[in-house]
């Protein structure tokens, strides 16, 4: 026996205790935590009868413990992250075997909550349970070269309707299980977007997804091959249950978008990087303004106002100046390659930009 009967004990259980109210869930936060635990340890108990006593298994007193011994690129160290509450972290390992030698370990389970919403994760180590899920994929979307299947379930709690939605990929060879219960499909991508990061950039990545995007949930990515080797990729939300394109950006190598509040109002701008085929690399910044979306860019004057540089080469040539935003830093850059090459760097939120309606070119 090993940790995908554990892992399957463990979400039979959950079915029962997990699905309540948002009000529900708030007051009885703590009973559910306890309820929790107890059938991790009832799961365990069963584990151990039918399997022989083959693992043992650790409660950890935090993450950091985990991630420093195993010494290696484990996504658990994401769950650290500002807005995330831990709440339980047991690991399974091998019997007689050393808890702090991943070498020996079979499954680490984490549950918490990320900004309200309850999860579990499990990294699962024993390559027996790496295989295929055979289960059909609601959705399937990718992070840079990792592909992640997502599954849904009907639940119900009470009169409430709800879903279980479990992300299952793999990386650096340890298999992960990432479930939650929610109304809302967007929220299981808000869980990957924590431990897997954004879409990176590279390859067509058309049906890939961001989220909350302009405040109006998931976006999907569509690519459209504009010249030999160019393209443009094209941002949709579902608006009345329509598909709405609320942005384009324009490149060789992949889709460089990123959600990001930069005014501070909870409602997060769209950036783009732009390539276009004259090699002219510009920033495209779109906001929600009140159910109209907006397409901003660096207003003509900003540049030699506050770094003394010019927008245009002599005889009014427009691309002298060479914009990106680097999501690294979070901080939109600026080269002047008029001369001798200098970048500077900004940050003033949605100032520097002039704003227009967006409207769509199929």
């Amino acid at each position: 026996m090993n940790s995908k009967y554990l892992y399957d004990a463990i979400g039979a259980l959950d079915d029962d205790i997990l699905e309540q109210s948002e009000v529900s869930k708030r007051k009885t936060g703590w009973l559910k935590r306890g309820a929790m635990a107890a059938c991790l340890c009832l799961a365990v108990g069963a584990f151990f009868l039918a399997g022989g006593s083959q693992v043992e298994v650790k409660e950890i007193g935090s993450l950091e413990e985990v991630v420093i011994s195993y010494g290696g690129n484990l996504l658990a160290e994401r769950l650290t992250a500002s807005g995330v509450r831990t709440t339980s972290v047991h690991l399974s390992y091998t019997k007689g075997g050393n808890s702090s030698d991943p070498a020996d370990w079979d499954t680490l389970t984490i549950t918490g909550d990320y900004n309200g919403q309850d999860f579990t994760m499990d990294c699962i180590f024993d390559s027996q349970t790496g295989k295929k899920d055979t289960t059909k994929a609601y959705a399937t979307t990718r992070y840079g070269d990792v592909e992640v299947n997502i599954y849904r379930k009907k639940s119900d709690w009470g009169n409430r309707k709800s879903f279980s939605y479990r992300a299952r990929f793999t990386l650096n060879g340890v298999t992960y299980n990432l479930s939650i219960y929610s109304d809302d499909v967007e929220d299981i991508y808000a869980c990957l977007d924590l431990v897997l990061g954004e879409h990176e950039s590279g390859g067509d990545q058309s049906g890939a997804a961001l989220t909350n995007v302009l405040g109006l949930g998931v976006c999907r990515i569509e690519m459209e091959e504009i010249s030999h080797y160019q393209y443009k990729w094209h941002y949709y939300v579902k608006v009345d249950g329509e598909d709405v394109c609320v942005a384009e950006q324009f490149g060789y190598d992949g889709p460089e978008a990123w959600s990001r509040d930069l005014d501070g109002d909870d409602v997060p701008e769209l950036i783009c990087n732009n390539t276009y085929g004259d090699g002219v690399r510009t920033v495209a910044v779109y906001r929600n303004s009140d159910g109209m979306i907006e397409e901003g860019c660096v207003r003509e004057s900003y540049y030699k106002e506050k770094f003394g540089l010019p927008r245009h080469v002599e005889g009014g040539t427009f691309g002298a100046l060479v914009e990106q935003y680097d999501s690294e830093q979070s901080v939109f850059t600026v080269t002047d390659c008029y001369d001798e090459p200098i970048t500077v760097e900004f940050d003033d939120g949605l100032e520097p930009f002039d704003f227009f309606p967006f409207t769509h070119r199929p």
